[in-house]
């Protein structure tokens, strides 16, 4: 059975109880600075925000709901916004990421991102233009299920935030830059809980004694995951990433970067005690660990504000994603394309450290890559027409896809697929052997993001049958600025056919002079004469920029030394 094929069937069904598409007012959203914002008590610093407050505010509808948001960018540089999880199928244009489905949204600019969900679940939106969803520019998004399947009393939104005390460009300068040839990746400078309670954001949820409540956890941050718990309670695990699973009890789990999970949690009768609940910060990956961050942090469940607070440990568990199941079942079907994607992050004759798949590192074309896919005409299926370095690879319409993730590096990386949610079929600590391909699965969980282990591997699937360009890339900020993504090129001659983007997408990119037509250089057809490779893995003698770098990492080491000889010495 195609991936697809249940999936219809069973929101045909929801469909039928509204036989048209209603419509909320539509969400104005003026991306502007907010000066002088002390998140985390230490340190006060300038961020992006929404209508010049910050953090910015819900987004939330109804299935098949049509939803409009006007996304007025304030800022002096282009922006852009990507709903994350949605699939924006017949509406390629809508997903966001700059120089890729769109030009970013000039200063003054407006672009109206609106659609109808024919999904639900938790997600939540950010920019999608360098690091601005870093500095602030990131919030929730809930599309409601007219027939959830299980009943709560209330609902909270946790949102998971890493923080950092500078701006990113500022950060990003020296992360990638020769004196970091390593690439240690920055550590945040402290860790944020935010809670919504679907109207504002409140500083601690409030349990009524017998209670249900559902928590919606989503992970906005750009590098860090975290272990999630809760003290006194058991959570019941009813949704991963916008889709419904059957219960599943748990103390306890990690959140990867931009996963989402919602769990069910009953309250106690007693009101005598408050309880915390707990995050665990995964500092595998920090090379440095700074004086404001802890790894350990906690809000509070509040039954009476005279409660004192039951600090006995929670009970350690680790539920793996993979032991879930889908309510709305889907087997395994055959993979008749396969993608085998070799993660690497090394030093490359630029001197900086990069993030690549298969050794290439990608980059932003000149031409967007959907307008390349929109104008190419049948060239469209030959991948050298987007560029080398935006790691272009062509899907056929209607195939089932497998993605080979082998993960060269020594840290854990959360991968994100635009437009699509992918079957698990498999993880290991291992790199994947072909020779021994993982079993058809009943019904295997499926998710956008997916963790994939440290010098190991993951195997998912999915269904081609949303033509459009869409990224594949690490959700790590720092990687993904870096070069670790890949652009999936999906059926684009289905595409050309069904892929049709307003006159005021043309115009954004017109204003700033961004050609809308033509392959990644602006050229017709194949012609890609002039093109840049880019950087490129060290040849076998050391390049100058090479050498400079490794100077400095020497003198670095040479002026660390001295002042540890000079405090020894006095």
């Amino acid at each position: 059975m195609r991936l697809s094929t249940c999936f219809a069937t069973v929101l045909a069904a929801v469909a039928s109880t509204a036989v048209v598409s209603a419509a909320v007012a539509p969400y104005n959203l003026d991306i502007t600075y907010v000066d002088n914002v002390n998140a985390d008590g230490v340190s006060s610093r300038r961020v992006i925000g929404v209508n010049n407050k910050w953090p910015p505010p819900l987004v939330v509808a109804d299935y098949n709901e049509t939803i409009t948001v006007n996304v007025k960018n304030s800022l002096d540089v282009p922006t852009s916004m990507h709903s994350h999880g949605l699939f924006f199928k017949g509406e390629n244009y809508l997903d966001g990421p700059s120089g890729i489905t769109q030009c970013g949204i000039p200063p003054g600019g407006t672009y109206k991102y609106e659609y109808v969900p024919k999904q639900w679940g938790t997600y939540w939106y950010h920019a999608h233009n360098g690091g601005q969803y870093v500095d602030g520019f990131r919030g929730p998004l809930i599309i409601r299920n007219p027939n959830e399947p299980y009943k709560y009393d209330f609902e909270y939104i946790v949102i998971l935030h890493d923080w950092y005390h500078n701006q990113f460009d500022d950060i990003l300068k020296d992360y990638a830059g020769v004196y970091n040839p390593t690439g240690s990746e920055p550590p945040p400078d402290n860790v944020i809980i935010l809670i919504h309670d679907g109207t504002d954001y409140i500083e601690k949820m409030k349990f009524l004694p017998g209670k249900t409540y559902r928590l919606r956890i989503i992970n906005m941050s750009a590098f860090t995951m975290y272990h999630f718990s809760i003290g006194g309670h058991s959570m019941d695990v009813i949704e991963v990433d916008g889709d419904d699973t059957e219960r599943k009890t748990t103390n306890g789990f990690w959140v990867s970067v931009a996963q989402r999970w919602s769990v069910l949690v009953t309250a106690k009768n007693a009101t005598d005690k408050n309880y915390p609940v707990n995050l665990i910060v995964d500092d595998s990956m920090f090379a440095i660990i700074p004086p404001t961050l802890k790894l350990n942090y906690t809000t509070t469940i509040e039954y009476s504000p005279t409660a004192t607070l039951d600090e006995t440990p929670a009970p350690y568990e680790e539920l793996d994603d993979i032991e879930l199941s889908p309510i709305i079942k889907e087997a395994s079907t055959p993979a008749n394309q396969t993608i085998t994607l070799d993660v690497l992050l090394d030093l490359l004759d630029d001197g900086i450290n990069h993030g690549s798949f298969n050794g290439i590192t990608w980059t932003r074309p000149q031409v967007p890559t959907i307008f390349t896919a929109l104008s190419a005409g049948p060239d469209a299926t030959n991948p050298d027409i987007y560029g080398k370095r935006t790691n272009a690879i062509i899907i056929e319409h209607m195939s089932m896809v497998q993605v080979i993730i082998n993960n060269n590096d020594g840290g854990s990386h959360p991968f994100h697929l635009h437009g699509h949610k992918f079957q698990i079929m498999g993880r290991s600590t291992e790199f994947y052997d072909p020779s021994k391909p993982y079993p058809e699965l009943d019904n295997p969980i499926r998710r956008d993001v997916v963790q994939v282990p440290a010098m190991g591997s993951a195997v998912i699937r999915f269904r081609a049958d949303n033509p459009g360009v869409w990224l594949f890339h690490c959700h790590i900020q720092w990687h993904m600025e870096t070069g670790l993504a890949a652009t999936f090129i999906e059926a684009p001659l289905e595409m050309q056919k069904t892929v049709k983007p307003p006159a005021f997408v043309f115009d954004q990119c017109k204003s700033q002079n961004i050609a809308t037509s033509g392959n990644a250089l602006g050229k017709l057809g194949t012609d890609m004469e002039g093109e840049e490779l880019g950087p490129q893995p060290l040849s076998g003698t050391w390049e100058k920029k090479g050498k400079i770098a490794l100077a400095f990492t020497i003198l670095s080491a040479l002026l660390g030394l001295g002042t540890v000889v000079w405090f020894a010495s006095t």
